[in-house]
Formats: C-alpha cells, sequence, structure tokens
C-alpha cells in the first residue's frame, strides 16, 4: 500500500493573517499586563477603526478603543536596523480624532512569538496629525518610523512603554478618558471655559481661561520635575515646565521644549534656544509624561515670561541668574 506523504511548504503570511496576530497578541498582553484589573474583547463589527475595546473589570464606566498596527520586523533607518515602521490607509470618512480611541503600534517576532520590548500607545489625534504622509486611491496614507532605542528622543518617545506596563498605562488613559465620544476634536477643550473681555471701541472678545484643574496639573508637574505634552497654536508641544505664574495678570508657563514642532524649528535637545513662553488659557490636551525631564545647558540670562512667579523647578530665579528670554 502507498502512503501519501503531505509535504509542508513556508508561504509568506498575508496582511489579513499579520492583523490577526497582531490584534490576538495585544489582546494576550493587556490580559497579562492587566492583573486581572482589565477587560477587553474585539468589536463583532470593525466600523469605527477599533480593532478591540478596553475598560476595568466591573466598572460601568466607558472603556477607550485601540487600533493595532504591527509589524514583523525592524526598519533600518540611518544605517541602523532598530527603527519600528508601520504604513497604512484610512479612508477618509473613517477617520476618527476621538479622544478614547488610541494606536498600539508593537513589533512581533515571529521566531520568538511573541511582542518585542518597546510598545507604543499614541491619542489617535496625535498619530493622525504626525504620521500623516499624503493621499492615495486608498484614502489617506500614514507613516509611522519610531526609534526603538531606549534613549532616542523623536516625536513617537513621549507613547513609548515596556510592554510589561501595557496594562498599567492603559488603566491611567481609560481613567482619564472623557466620559463621551466624538467624531472629531473639540473645537474648545473640556478643561477650559469662555469668558468675555471687554475691548476698546466698544466691542467684546472671546477667550479661553484655564480652569483650576488645568492649572493645579501643571503646577504639580513644575513641582515634582515632570515634563507635558500638550497643543498650543496648533502645534504639538513636548516640554518640560520651569516657572508658573503670570503675566499681567495672565497665566503663564516658561517651558523648555525638547520635541513635538513649534513655530520655530527646534534647536538640538539642550540648547538654550529652546525656551518657550506659553499662555495656559491657548494649552490644550496637556497630558503628563512620567519619567521625563530636559533642561538647557546652564548659562546666564534673563527670562520675561512670568512677572509674578508661583512655583519653579528648582530655586527661584534670581538677578544674579535668571533663564534665558523665551521665544
Amino acid at each position: 500500500m502507498n502512503s501519501e506523504v503531505l509535504s509542508y511548504r513556508a508561504m509568506p503570511l498575508s496582511a489579513i493573517q499579520k492583523g490577526a496576530i497582531g490584534q490576538f497578541a495585544f489582546l494576550a498582553a493587556a490580559l497579562v499586563t492587566g492583573r486581572g484589573q482589565i477587560e477587553v474583547y474585539t468589536p463583532a463589527a470593525d466600523n469605527e477603526g477599533r480593532d478591540a475595546e478596553v475598560r476595568r473589570h466591573l466598572r460601568r464606566l466607558a472603556g477607550i478603543g485601540i487600533q493595532v498596527k504591527i509589524a514583523f520586523s525592524r526598519s533600518k533607518t540611518g544605517g541602523r536596523r532598530n527603527y519600528l515602521a508601520v504604513t497604512f490607509s484610512i479612508k477618509k470618512t473613517r477617520i476618527r480624532n476621538d479622544p478614547r480611541l488610541w494606536y498600539f503600534i508593537g513589533l512581533y517576532d515571529e521566531r520568538e512569538l511573541r511582542l518585542q520590548d518597546p510598545v507604543f500607545l499614541i491619542p489617535s489625534a496625535v498619530l493622525h496629525r504626525l504620521a500623516r504622509r499624503g493621499t492615495s486611491s486608498r484614502g489617506i496614507e500614514f507613516d509611522v518610523v519610531a526609534n526603538l532605542s531606549p534613549s532616542s528622543r523623536d516625536q513617537w518617545s513621549p507613547y513609548r512603554i515596556a510592554l510589561a506596563d501595557l496594562g498599567k498605562r492603559l488603566l491611567e488613559i481609560i481613567d482619564q478618558a472623557p466620559l463621551s465620544t466624538s467624531s472629531e476634536v473639540s473645537r474648545f477643550p473640556v478643561d477650559e471655559l469662555l469668558l468675555s473681555r471687554p475691548m476698546t471701541g466698544g466691542t467684546r472678545q472671546l477667550r479661553t481661561a484655564p480652569t483650576d484643574q488645568k492649572y493645579d496639573l501643571i503646577r504639580n508637574a513644575v513641582l515634582t520635575r515632570t515634563s507635558l505634552s500638550a497643543w498650543y497654536e496648533g502645534h504639538l508641544r513636548l516640554f518640560s515646565p520651569f516657572i508658573l505664574g503670570s503675566k499681567a495678570g495672565d497665566p503663564h508657563v516658561l517651558a523648555y521644549q525638547f520635541g513635538g514642532t513649534s513655530h520655530k524649528k527646534l534647536a538640538p535637545d539642550g540648547s538654550t534656544e529652546n525656551w518657550r513662553c506659553l499662555r495656559l488659557s491657548e494649552l490644550t490636551e496637556v497630558n503628563v509624561l512620567p519619567g521625563m525631564w530636559h533642561a538647557p545647558r546652564r548659562g546666564r540670562s534673563f527670562q520675561h515670561c512670568v512677572d509674578q512667579v508661583d512655583v519653579t523647578a528648582g530655586r527661584p530665579p534670581s538677578a544674579a541668574h535668571r533663564l534665558r528670554r523665551a521665544a
């Protein structure tokens, strides 16, 4: 009797298969690192760009949505193969800048059959702005190229986390997320209110003023030397706040910007050219960047950002030692 022998021939994984692997790898990692405090599941129909829904275990509060994007090999950039690169497209009508929608970006090792360190959790509004590369017949094209080195300080580094900390970070995001979703970023942040101020000539102009919650968050960041991320004048800025107070009665913070973008191109990290004077009423989507602090090289100069100091990240500035004037 002749026996039939089935031969095994390796075939490359399809995009759909890779997507499924990444999705289930995220689900497993979130459950394991959540230590019993996380519920995570996949929607029956992915009509809103959400591969997973995550919430606190046995809590009725709304959870967050996760879109998973996985690379299966490191990318070679600048002569070194230590980058994670994912490229994808989204139809324009399906793009959602929702504060409760985040992207999980990771690297999957086919030999070890697991996700590799580090991974990235990025707000949808941030990714859609920073990773956008153009349009095609498939929709809007996005390209995320993140340095995997622990010492890197590129635009994605504020969202880099150790895989073991995934559950902890997901719980932090859930607790800080707003209770309702939105298809677009709010015109005015939820932590601000509108005030009117009379102007000369009988006209009135609307301006935004910070509530105590935002001021307290920034104040605590100054005292604990913790960096922040925020939107300011159309730019995502990553900065370390040094002096908080007011200028002519209007709350301001003198900050050292080390990442993101600005009207003026940032100099190399450590340069005294990267001081920024920021008006609190115009800072939106302020978030803490734990474990990060950046400062310029020492130098003797003056600051004109704050005239009434509330708190400083160190000894108060004096006439003999002040910070350079902020840009």
